[in-house]
């Protein structure tokens, strides 16, 4: 079995779970939780069957069936461990409520479309985006590297789409433009079905990360004072997104 690539710098171990789970009795909403906060995958699932496999098996012991909550707070991550996330809790038989705490972006977004009621604090913010790719290689390499992009952004779409209603051009030129959006305005669009307000405050996710992905209209509110380190960020730069492609280096 391959050992998963790290794609995010961070503490996790290969097949780790980037998730936790809380039974009914120990969550606030009084549903079984499943919580997202930070990086959605620290390591790719290209290659990693078990833990996709983990978070089906999470899912269906946790919820047994039926309601549960997924607690967002996330600047994004790996859009292939999204896009399995959200394909798994699509299919779970329950009903699933999202509440985004605090933060909702890029990839994380994908995750939260699957729910069947999504929930933001007045507070939190939800961003949308074009993804991304770091490739190198002959110029059919560059080819497959823009079809790949092609092929995801279509994908997403499709999943806002759903979830909204707006038309794929409009949808296209917000991801485009790097759209960030308050409760209410994500609200207004119709990525999410409530907002609600919550006593006390939710730590959001830290710049250093969202630096790194290269997000480039970041709120005030979520930039911190502490300098980032930028031989880390241009070390990490192919971490903009959660799209990386890679040549294969021992099959030509």
């Amino acid at each position: 079995m391959k050992s998963p690539i790290r794609i995010f710098d961070g503490t996790a171990k290969p097949h780790e779970p980037f998730w936790r789970l809380r039974n009914a009795e120990e969550s606030e909403s009084g549903e079984p939780e499943i919580e997202f906060y930070g990086v959605i995958s620290e390591y790719s699932w290209w290659g990693d069957e078990i833990t996709p496999a983990k978070f089906k098996e999470d899912l269906r012991k946790l919820g047994n069936k039926g309601p549960i909550t997924v607690r967002m707070n996330s600047g994004g991550g790996d859009v292939i461990a999204a896009s399995v996330i959200r394909s798994v809790l699509v299919d779970y038989p329950g009903q699933v409520t999202v509440r985004i705490d605090g933060l909702c972006a890029s990839a994380a977004t994908f995750v939260a479309m699957a729910g069947d009621v999504v929930k933001m604090q007045d507070t939190a913010f939800f961003m949308i985006h074009d993804p991304s790719v770091i490739a190198w290689g002959t110029v059919e390499d560059l080819k497959k590297a823009i079809d790949l992009l092609k092929t995801v952004k279509s994908g997403i779409i499709d999943a806002y789409t759903a979830k909204t209603n707006l038309s794929n051009e409009k949808l296209s030129k917000m991801m485009s433009d790097e759209t960030w959006m308050t409760a209410q305005g994500a609200l207004e669009n119709g990525f999410i079905d409530e907002v609600i307000a919550v006593p006390g405050k939710v730590e959001l996710e830290p710049i250093q990360n969202l630096a790194i992905m290269n997000y480039v209209n970041v709120p005030e509110a979520l930039k911190v004072s502490e300098p980032v380190n930028s031989a880390i960020a241009e070390d990490e730069m192919h971490l903009r997104d959660e799209i990386y492609f890679l040549r294969r280096s021992n099959e030509r």
